[in-house]
């Protein structure tokens, strides 16, 4: 059980790091973008033409839902990063990696994407499987000591002797 629990923990390490290099590569191309079109905007307000108000209620959010969709992807590596050794912190990556790659897909059919979408999904994939062979291992279903272990015995205490200058012991 220890070496799945291990492999676990190496998925949602590799997932997690591909996750915010990925995201915070493309929030970094994006975000250029996002100073393009509303540096205009702010400079509108700056100059008191435009309340900050009117500019909340004009701005096209739909816009920004690539931008949301990243943060939370670094936000979700960066937190399976945290808690890859808790099972069951690790469980609650689990259905986060599969929202956030249902709400990454969209309507589009997963078989009909294309190549470079599915190997953006690769992270998703290995932190949402990492998650529950952690979490698998960890709990008592497949343990094999879950409750056959007796009263256990203190170690005998032993006399420090780094030299041996006492003896064998009796």
């Amino acid at each position: 059980m220890k070496t799945i629990e291990t492999a676990g923990r190496r998925m949602l390490f590799w997932g997690a790091l591909m996750m915010i290099g990925w995201a915070m590569y493309e929030l970094s191309i994006r975000f250029d973008e996002m100073v393009i079109w509303l540096s205009p905007v702010f400079a509108l307000v700056r100059d008191g033409q435009l309340t900050l108000w009117d500019y909340f209620s004009r701005v096209n959010w739909a816009r920004l839902t690539t931008h949301l969709f990243l943060v939370l992807c670094v936000l979700l590596g960066v937190y399976a990063l945290l808690a890859r050794k808790r099972p069951i912190l690790v469980l609650l990556s689990v259905p986060s990696a599969i929202l956030l790659g249902v709400f990454f897909m969209g309507s589009t059919d997963v078989m009909s994407a294309s190549q470079w979408l599915k190997l953006k999904l690769i992270p998703l994939a290995l932190i949402a499987v990492g998650g529950l062979l952690c979490f698998i291992s960890a709990s008592k279903i497949f343990g094999s000591h879950s409750g056959k272990r007796g009263p256990r015995t203190p170690p005998s205490p032993r006399m420090y002797d780094p030299f041996r200058m006492k003896g064998p012991p009796e």
